[in-house]
């Protein structure tokens, strides 16, 4: 989730009457629920060790008690409380793996044990109405000081019911799938993926044996029409050899409805591989590609990885 929702969870955790038990509640809190995103110094390495990080041990069922210790002995000089500080610190943190596995990205909660990705694909990876529903909760608790706890309280109790909307409607979506994807030929799997502030319409994906390709679905009257469509690619020498690049192999490991695609070059290939899910077909565009040059002896000859690429 993106780190506003982050902030304004651990805030109104923090205001339901544990800045009173224990001394800088709220800015623990405030660091503890952004604190498992520090994997993205692995940014500053490289794109492939960022997709290969992110989302990985700090959000992890090893990694959120570990950090919540670490920072409540940061915090400890200015708490003189090292077990409340850590229950707050954990309190918080916790929500930030849950909130991450609701979108699409996907979380890999087993690390270093399993690499598995979950996806909850229930909310938006920005979702200005919960924001908003946290953000008035915490607001009207600076103007109801005494029952600042219950304006947060509420605002949290708000945002599990609209949760729990988004994941009923998220199950009609992938009933109405389900039910398109029976007629399907060579049916392998599927997913359903959220939009942003939109309740009642859907993504669908939908891979077969040889492609993979986007559908509207409306939660009050189905599967629309397919919007767009690419051939998976299958495994050659060509692309078995571009697989070898690290930018390919970090989107190999990372992607979720993987794409390849080879274009013949005067001097050898250019193979091409994304993730479908990120495909954009109105512009023509995806985000974390790799792009793996070889020359006529399927050596490897230029290795990228970019974060927006047009796709023709």
């Amino acid at each position: 989730m993106f780190n506003s929702t982050h902030t304004l969870v651990g805030l109104a955790i923090a205001r339901t009457g544990l800045d009173e038990w224990v001394p800088r509640a709220a800015i623990t809190a405030v660091i503890a629920s952004n604190l498992p995103d520090i994997d993205i110094i692995a940014d500053l390495s490289s794109m492939p060790s960022y997709l290969e990080q992110h989302r990985g041990i700090t959000h992890s069922l090893v990694g959120i008690p570990l950090l919540s210790l670490l920072l409540a002995g940061a915090m400890y000089v200015f708490t003189r409380s090292f077990w409340r500080t850590f229950v707050v610190a954990l309190l918080a943190m916790a929500t930030h793996p849950v909130l991450d596995f609701s979108n699409t990205y996907g979380l890999r909660p087993f690390l270093p044990f399993d690499g598995a990705w979950y996806y909850g694909d229930t909310l938006f990876i920005i979702d200005p109405i919960m924001d908003l529903i946290l953000l008035l909760g915490i607001i009207a608790g600076e103007f109801f000081k005494k029952a600042r706890w219950v304006m947060s309280f509420a605002a949290l109790v708000l945002v599990l019911l609209y949760v729990g909307t988004r994941i009923n409607a998220r199950n009609e979506a992938q009933a109405h799938l389900d039910s398109y994807t029976a007629r399907v030929a060579d049916f392998e799997r599927s997913a359903v993926l959220p939009r942003l502030m939109d309740l009642w319409t859907w993504d669908g994906i939908v891979e077969t044996k040889d492609s993979i390709f986007k559908v509207n679905i409306d939660t009050t009257q189905g599967v629309g029409k397919e919007v767009a469509r690419m051939p998976r690619g299958q495994t050659t020498e060509i692309i078995s050899n571009a697989a070898k690049a690290p930018s390919a192999a970090a989107i190999l490991e990372f992607a979720r409805f993987p794409v390849t695609r080879i274009q013949g070059l005067q001097f050898g290939y250019r193979v091409t591989f994304l993730d479908f899910r990120f495909f954009d077909e109105a512009n023509k565009t995806s985000i974390f590609v790799a792009e793996v040059q070889l020359d006529n002896g399927m050596h490897i000859v230029k290795d990228t990885l970019v974060a927006n690429v047009t796709i023709d």
